[in-house]
């Protein structure tokens, strides 16, 4: 007796179940790679645009930050300095025996020295100046010496007191009357002299006292002193000369860090306890350029309005007094470089507000490889304007 009447249709429903041939297994494995190329290239392609977006980002943020701190120093250069006509006058100073970075050069906000190492791209460097203290308080005010003040002496005589606002321990610098021309153009070479308070001023009544030793280490005994004179009874300072207070002096350069594969903006500065620069720091990296020129009032009757630019250095009180602005161009480079050119020509700006000139960066490795943000921009001498 037939106790299992489906058995017969259950064979070829098991043949059917069998499984896959190898054409369809290999049709499988074929859209399963093509699937896999697809999904590669579009994660390839997104990773290059993320990489490119990401790096222009940094060259962005980079450009920017450079170019705000420069604008910041910028303004605040200059103060203490530009009352009383001393602009541009020489300085000379000497702690304890060590000569500083500053002795020599004139006393301006703003010296621009102009690039000549084109294996780098000839950027330019910038030299600022400016009095301050910690003490948010200070101010800075010409002080009228009221006496002749000779070539040895240790103080210097004032009109009544009018020692208002300095301090035990202050730099000054004492500006001759009229503000000297540059040694070499003098009958007579005079220069500005830069020493420090070494007796509280509020118990020496009308006199600035300046001798040296421990409480005065940028003062000089009358065999090295910095002060103008031949011998010790020449007149160093006519009365009509004033001191400016420069309190903790700042002395500042900015740079490039350069090289062929790349340079950052970097900061250096005086430190007042050795006469020397400190080592420069690094502060944006990938600025691979960087220039500057002065703008000047040259009005016969000045107005305070910027007449023209360019990167002549005045070599006259009065000339660098009409120096009332800076223009300044940054050139940020991206950090990721491309397969492909992507930057046929060099960045240009204009430094004259109206003509473009370029910014060299063909001396990078595979300049054209790079995308590179121009960052450029006016800034005026507050101080300088203001007399301040």
């Amino acid at each position: 007796m037939n106790l299992h009447p489906s058995a017969r249709t259950r064979r070829p429903l098991l043949a059917r179940q069998r499984g896959v041939t190898l054409v369809e297994l290999m049709v499988g494995l074929v859209i399963g790679l093509l699937a896999t190329l697809v999904i590669a290239q579009v994660a390839i392609v997104f990773e290059g645009q993320k990489r490119s977006t990401t790096g222009g980002s940094d060259a962005q943020l980079n450009g920017a930050l450079a170019l705000q701190t420069l604008q910041r120093d910028i303004q605040l250069s200059g103060y203490g300095i530009a009352t009383g006509g001393g602009a541009g006058c020489e300085l000379r100073g000497s702690r304890n025996g060590t000569v500083p970075p500053w002795n020599g050069q004139p006393m301006v906000a703003v010296r621009i020295v102009d690039g000549t190492d084109v294996a780098t791209g000839s950027p330019d460097s910038l030299f600022m100046l400016f009095s301050g203290k910690a003490d948010s308080s200070f101010y800075s005010l010409p002080i009228r010496v009221y006496q002749n003040h000779r070539r040895d002496g240790s103080e210097f005589v004032l009109d009544e007191r009018t020692n208002i606002g300095t301090a035990q321990g202050d730099m000054m610098v004492v500006v001759p009357t009229p503000t000297p021309l540059p040694s070499a153009s003098q009958v007579t070479p005079s220069w500005c002299s830069v020493f420090n308070i070494s007796v509280d001023p509020a118990t020496t009544d009308n006199r600035i006292v300046h001798q040296p030793g421990t409480d005065g280490p940028w003062n000089q005994d009358s065999t090295n002193t910095v002060f103008p004179g031949a011998v010790n009874a020449d007149t160093s300072y006519a009365a009509g000369s004033h001191l400016v207070n420069l309190g903790t002096m700042t002395y500042r350069e900015y740079s490039l860090s350069t090289s062929t594969t790349g340079s950052a903006l970097q900061m250096r500065s005086v430190d007042n306890n050795t006469a020397q620069w400190v080592t420069a720091d690094a502060l944006f990296p990938q600025i691979v350029n960087l220039q500057a020129v002065y703008g000047r009032d040259t009005s016969v009757t000045r107005d305070n309005v910027v007449d023209a630019w360019d990167n002549t250095a005045p070599t006259t009180a009065d000339g660098w007094s009409r120096v009332i602005a800076v223009r300044i161009a940054l050139v940020a480079r991206s950090n990721q470089r491309e397969k492909e050119i992507v930057t046929v020509t060099e960045p240009t700006w204009m430094p004259d507000g109206v003509n473009t000139q370029p910014l060299k960066v063909d001396h990078l490795d595979s300049w054209q490889h790079y995308r590179y943000k121009v960052f450029e921009a006016a800034v005026p001498l507050r101080n300088m304007l203001w007399q301040s």
